[in-house]
């Protein structure tokens, strides 16, 4: 999405690309030419030619982040025989129309792609490339493209916006009001912040910066209707290496894009780095490995294999994964791995995190008050600070139940989805739970591993009612005597809108109410987090 939250991911995707070719000096012809689409509208277009008469090869960019961004890179691609497309997407600085996110993509996409296979100097080839937005004008023409390399991205963005159902409003407002222009939006980082609390969420756009049509039809339409569907790429079919990352935005649904391929694209691999869609804020001892290049050798190869059509066989290792502390790949046939095996930690009454079941009930209780929601520190969102980050300025909250485990006897390796089924009560009609996966260092610093929630329908239920929630997934190395620790709250905000606690639209939803929220544990009630622990020497 948009370059000002997306260092990381722009510097992934432009290291990927670069590493397909061996630089020269040859001599690059460049020409601009207006393509038609739908509706009578031209899209401004750079063509960058290799020197020679032959057909070549096309690398396509479809960017609305300005075509010129990438005319250093789209040189180099050409110096080694590639033809290379730029096109600014509909609405954005040189093309004609007006913006609007993930709507025209396939229809002005397969036009590009037409008069593309229509030019004499193209060999009818063409590798879709791209990262974030970039990355969806791919899979939108997927099954029109020859290979592609979607590097943080997805093919699906119900799922990105709304995952669980729950609106990522940080990552939508940030996004979402910056690219609301021909070309972008400098809004200070204060008025991002004071959006993410006006009530009702659809006023925000109007006093941040100006109305904004596509962010208020994203809050108007919250369920997985026709509205999203129709930009669903999902389940088109094409050779790929995705790229994605543990901390990154579109984690959950690039992974569900990639195993819609299982049958169809046997070849394909996944790589999940520790890769994030922003700047990560804290020292880790893993940002050595934020670089792509140690797989950038198998990316180009399988390129030029599919190319060629020399090797579609199905790969052994089709999943190539990044423990973070262990820092090193992991390699599999299968997601999740076969030596993976789901461990239930049970959630227990003296707020204990252990394998062994609980022979005792309890019901742990808690206010959640909207007015004042827990905050998220670091996750799965776009901007600063994402990723891995310091839990320790919510300790004292009140509106959590937090269970521990002792310290570790051995290392303990996660690999693979982590769930959770909570046991829960509320008085609110409608309300939120989220279930976070802590990792507890010797020197006391708690550090987010992975977070996940789901929507609550309440009332006055005799009996708690079972909640699943999904945590996403992750590559993690616990180190001996190091500890883990499991939260539940009722908000992870700005992450995540925050629930009103009632059955208000999140359009126009604007009257909170506190709820009493209550979790219970116990041999009935077996409350627990299922993680994904690797039973394997490597």
């Amino acid at each position: 999405m948009q370059r000002k939250f997306n260092t990381a991911a722009n510097l992934l995707a432009v290291s990927v690309i670069l590493s397909f070719f061996t630089f020269s000096n040859a001599e690059i012809n460049k020409e601009t030419a207006l393509i038609a689409v739908q509706d009578s509208l031209k899209l401004s277009t750079d063509i960058y030619l290799p020197e020679g008469d032959d057909p070549f090869t096309c690398v396509l960019i479809r960017t609305p982040y300005n075509k010129n961004g990438v005319k250093g890179d789209a040189k180099q691609m050409a110096e080694n025989g590639f033809a290379v497309v730029a096109q600014d997407t509909r609405g954005k600085y040189q093309s004609d129309g007006t913006f609007y996110p993930f709507r025209h993509e396939r229809e002005d996409g397969l036009a590009t792609i037409q008069w593309i296979k229509s030019q004499s100097w193209s060999n009818g080839k063409i590798i879709g490339w791209g990262g974030s937005y970039v990355g969806y004008t791919q899979w939108a023409v997927a099954d029109c493209l020859d290979v592609m390399v979607p590097v943080l991205t997805t093919a699906n963005m119900y799922d990105a916006l709304y995952p669980s159902g729950l609106f990522s409003l940080a990552t939508a407002f940030n996004w979402g009001l910056a690219v609301d222009s021909k070309t972008s939006n400098e809004i200070p980082p204060e008025k991002y912040v004071t959006s993410y609390s006006i009530l009702p969420l659809s006023v925000a756009d109007d006093s941040t910066w100006a109305q904004n049509d596509f962010l208020d039809d994203w809050l108007s339409h919250q369920d997985m209707d026709d509205y999203w569907k129709v930009m669903n790429h999902r389940g088109r079919i094409c050779p790929m290496i995705s790229i994605a990352g543990w901390y990154d935005i579109f984690l959950e649904a690039q992974i569900d894009d990639f195993e819609t391929l299982k049958t169809h694209s046997p070849s394909s691999r996944l790589i999940i780095g520790p890769y994030a869609h922003g700047e990560i804020t804290i020292d880790t001892n893993f940002k050595d490995h934020l670089n792509p290049y140690s797989h950038l050798g198998a990316v180009s190869k399988f390129i030029q294999d599919t190319i060629m059509d020399s090797s579609m066989e199905e790969t052994p290792d089709r999943y190539s994964l990044f423990i973070l502390n262990q820092n090193t790949w992991y390699t599999c046939r299968t997601w999740p791995p076969i030596n993976t095996l789901k461990t239930p930690y049970f959630l227990h009454p003296d707020g204990r995190l252990s394998i062994e079941p609980p022979k005792k009930e309890a019901t742990f209780q808690y206010t959640y008050n909207p007015m004042d929601p827990y905050p998220s520190l670091g996750g799965t969102f776009l901007g600063f600070g994402v990723g891995p980050a310091f839990q320790n300025p919510n300790i004292e909250r009140k509106d959590q139940v937090i269970f521990e485990s002792a310290p570790l006897k051995e290392p303990l390796i996660l690999l693979g989805p982590i769930s959770s089924e909570i046991y829960a009560k509320t008085d609110a009609a409608l309300t939120d739970f989220f279930v976070s996966l802590h990792h507890i260092r010797p020197d006391g610093k708690i550090i987010n591993i992975q977070e996940g929630g789901a929507i609550f329908a309440g009332g006055n239920f005799d009996l708690p009612q079972k909640l699943a929630v999904s945590l996403w997934a992750t590559g993690y190395q616990i180190p001996r005597d190091h500890r883990l620790r499991v939260v539940i709250t009722s908000a992870l905000f700005p992450r995540y809108n925050r629930n009103l606690n009632s059955t208000e639209k999140i359009f126009d939803a604007h009257t909170p109410r506190a709820a009493q929220q209550q979790i219970v544990v116990g041999p009935l009630y077996a409350s627990k987090i299922n993680l994904p622990v690797l039973h394997d020497n490597f």
